[in-house]
């Protein structure tokens, strides 16, 4: 049961048979996306569905019906528009030319433009941890001068970097421009970048993308690994 309070709402329920609550300024409720494929009809020419009621493909798009191939959000994949380009010109190529594009694993950063951002790109921590000995370094965004200037304190930049090989994992960001920090990550990842190297690219400064190189100085550090100038500068 859901009950207002001064600041906020208290939730009061009941967990392993004791009762408890907690307050929070929101709640927020989240259900999840499930396909408008009803009217499609599309069973008629034998496309098969998954539970959700999302369009099969295998790994060239193709669905059950050899001849029909799908993309973008039909298929419950990232449902993001980048990925849906990409994904209409592979199963374009491969319904023209026959089957000889892969749908491959991508970097591929998401986010949401909602305040404060937020916005990740490769893998979580616990995801990472369970097969990588890693690394994190946290910058917070009121240690960060671009986001002090500007009055946007509120947030950080977690980097996920592997101790063994020194390659980016994976970025997660909160804050102001989240998005556009983790498109940055995103070619770094992407790239299979060492985080001593990121750490000695010389961004702009002060941007907002900068905290990325304040993070992969301090992972850098933590693995011993050698560091110029460029990588004591504030970002």
């Amino acid at each position: 049961m859901i009950e207002k309070t001064p600041v906020g709402v208290r939730m009061n329920f009941v967990k392993d048979g004791q009762r408890d609550s907690v307050e929070a300024t929101l709640v927020v409720v989240a259900v999840g996306w499930t396909a408008d494929t009803a009217s499609l009809n599309l069973a008629a020419v034998g496309v098969e569905f998954n539970q959700r009621r999302y369009v099969k493909v295998d790994r060239y798009l193709r669905t059950s019906a050899p001849h029909i191939f799908a993309a973008g959000d039909i298929t419950g994949r990232l449902m993001l528009v980048p990925e849906a380009m990409q994904d209409g010109f592979i199963a374009a190529t491969n319904a023209v030319q026959g089957p000889s594009l892969l749908l491959e694993d991508r970097v591929s950063p998401v986010g949401s433009f909602t305040d404060p951002e937020f916005a990740q790109v490769g893998l979580g921590e616990a995801h990472a941890r369970q097969a990588h000995d890693v690394v994190i370094a946290t910058v917070r965004f009121d240690q960060t001068t671009r986001t002090i200037i500007d009055s946007h304190k509120i947030g950080f930049c977690k980097l996920i970097a592997d101790r063994k090989t020194y390659s980016i994992l994976g970025c997660h960001i909160i804050g102001e421009r989240a998005v556009d920090i983790a498109e940055v990550a995103a070619i770094a990842v992407a790239a299979k970048m060492r985080v001593d190297e990121l750490a000695h690219i010389p961004l702009a400064f002060p941007t907002y993308a900068g905290v990325l190189v304040n993070a992969a100085a301090i992972a850098a550090r933590e693995m011993g690994l050698k560091l110029g100038w460029q990588t004591h500068q504030a970002a």
